[in-house]
């Protein structure tokens, strides 16, 4: 049987589907059939004078109850950017400074309302990217902060030059963020280890090219030897993708390269222990081809 949608939910989902109650409705009869509309499930009643169209994200919904909008690092995977582990289950919601809060919305998950201007828009729904960006790139501990930074650049029309301007109305903290992203960086571990390497006092240059072949790139380079690849959960647990790496690690370390290779794991679970690891190369020369005085 074919299910149609209510037109209040029809409506809903037109505004990104969240609502008020005079986007909906503007007439008492209309407000008397929306109220019923609710009572049947055909709508979502979020809070007075708030409703959603069914299917309507959760993230979406409950920061609509709450009175605003996903935002900060709850809003990364709603624009497609890289997500740190572990992220709480603590909701970000941007809230206009004129709504009453109301984080007892859902005792299932915790919330953190950020207020904002109340002009602010959208009002509901997910926070604008560049909203997202400066939220995040003072929140996040540096290394997570500038992994985002730098999947903004991979994954969305933001261009390195963008970021420098929106940077610019950020704090000093967030601009500091800005400055150590690279549109080079192909992957949030890849992204987090280079600025471990840089807190360190170790600069790792992101993608360089190898002479094996026009395409081929180490995801790290430090000095002219060390090479550090930089693999994901998935890409380390395929076979054929694992053969195809030892054999070309093999032809790297023919050639005269170190090769380290690390996985998410390693880098996000231990990063004392990575760059030790690292340091340790570094402390011996190895990282370079031609020592002083050889």
């Amino acid at each position: 049987m074919l299910c149609l949608m209510h037109p209040f939910a029809q409506a809903a989902l037109s505004l990104g589907g969240v609502a008020l109650t005079g986007d909906l409705a503007t007439t008492p009869s209309q407000r008397q059939a929306l109220a019923r509309s609710a009572n049947r499930g055909e709508v979502q009643r979020l809070r007075r004078g708030v409703y959603a169209a069914p299917g309507t994200h959760p993230d979406v919904a409950l920061a609509a109850a709450v009175g605003g909008r996903v935002a900060g690092v709850s809003a990364l995977w709603h624009h497609g950017l890289w997500v740190p582990p572990a992220v709480s289950r603590v909701l970000h919601v941007e809230v206009g400074d004129n709504v009453d809060e109301r984080p007892d919305a859902d005792p299932r998950r915790d919330v953190r309302v950020h207020w904002v201007a109340s002009a602010t828009v959208p009002r509901f729904g997910v926070a604008p990217l560049d909203s997202v960006l400066a939220r995040v790139a003072d929140d996040l501990p540096l290394p997570y902060a500038v992994a985002v930074l730098d999947s903004a650049l991979r994954a969305t029309p933001v261009t390195p030059v963008d970021l420098q301007f929106l940077a610019a109305n950020w704090s000093s903290a967030a601009r500091a963020v800005a400055a150590l992203a690279d549109v080079r960086s192909e992957s949030g571990t890849e992204s987090v280890l280079r600025v471990l390497l840089h807190e360190a006092g170790i600069h790792a240059t992101p993608q360089a090219p190898l002479p094996i072949g026009d395409h081929e790139r180490a995801d790290l380079l430090v000095g002219d030897r060390l090479l550090i690849e930089c693999d994901s959960e998935a890409h380390h647990a395929d076979p054929t993708n694992r053969r195809a790496d030892l054999r070309r690690d093999e032809v790297l370390v023919s050639l005269g390269y170190i090769v380290l290779r690390l996985d998410y794991g390693q880098v996000l679970g231990d990063p004392s222990g990575v760059v030790a690891t690292i340091a340790a190369i570094l402390a011996r020369g190895d990282h370079l081809s031609r020592h002083p005085g050889a």
